[in-house]
């Protein structure tokens, strides 16, 4: 078994397919690779945990500035990366142990986005984490049982037993944890449906001509400089 790439040939707008899918593509493709870390012959090398999320969360933010919702439609990063992940991400039942999607989205960008990007992954605690809650976790494989990587890429549907962000008992207390492979899977699901959405590349490509036009300040300005 070996990476699936994502099904992006089909896009006709040059920039969303070589631009935005492709390099989605590449940085997914070297989310893959590091699943295998630690390799056996470094002692004391690091999992590539919060290596993992800080491309996964990097992926979300750069779909959401150019395909969907994109910056035309929300005004601000956070808004542009939280509504992604609200309508678009795959996402279980709280039942099932999936900490709730809205607070979810809230989380991921004010717990693990944000301090993984300015931070160095200091804790700064969400309004959606319960005040009791201790410092959020990230886990390379969190909730999901079968920790292979080329299993999880072959998997057509997700397992809703599997939480991408779920609550587990931590040091007398509870803690939210991220599981990057569940992540890595519903992020992969999510661009390819993106890809595949017509309506939204035709929309996010009509916003991308309309963004490479002048302004009419700038259209003035060249009128009366001739």
């Amino acid at each position: 078994m070996s990476y699936i790439p994502i099904q992006y040939n089909h896009v006709s707008d040059g920039f969303l397919k070589d631009e935005v899918f492709r390099r989605a593509d590449w940085l997914l493709r070297d989310v893959y690779g590091m699943f295998t870390l630690p390799p056996a012959s470094l002692q004391g090398a690091g999992g590539g945990n919060w290596a993992i999320a800080l491309v996964l969360l990097c992926v979300i933010d750069g779909l959401s500035v150019h395909v969907f919702p994109t910056s035309q439609a929300c005004a601000t990063q956070e808004r542009r990366f939280r509504q992604l992940i609200r309508e678009r991400l795959y996402w279980g039942l709280p039942k099932a142990g999936w900490y709730d999607k809205s607070k979810a989205a809230a989380v991921m960008y004010t717990e693990f986005r944000n301090p993984l990007v300015h931070e160095l992954a200091a804790d700064k605690a969400a309004k959606a984490r319960p005040i009791e809650y201790k410092e959020s976790a990230v886990g390379k494989w969190g909730f999901v049982y079968v920790q292979d990587i080329d299993v999880l890429e072959s998997m057509p549907t997700w397992n809703d037993q599997w939480p991408t962000l779920g609550v587990e008992d931590y040091d007398g207390g509870k803690r939210l944890k991220l599981s990057c492979a569940a992540l890595y899977w519903s992020i992969k699901q999510m661009t390819n449906a993106l890809a595949a959405d017509q309506e939204v590349v035709e929309a996010a490509s009509l916003y991308r001509r309309s963004k490479s036009k002048p302004s009419l300040f700038a259209q003035l300005r060249s009128l009366i400089g001739k």
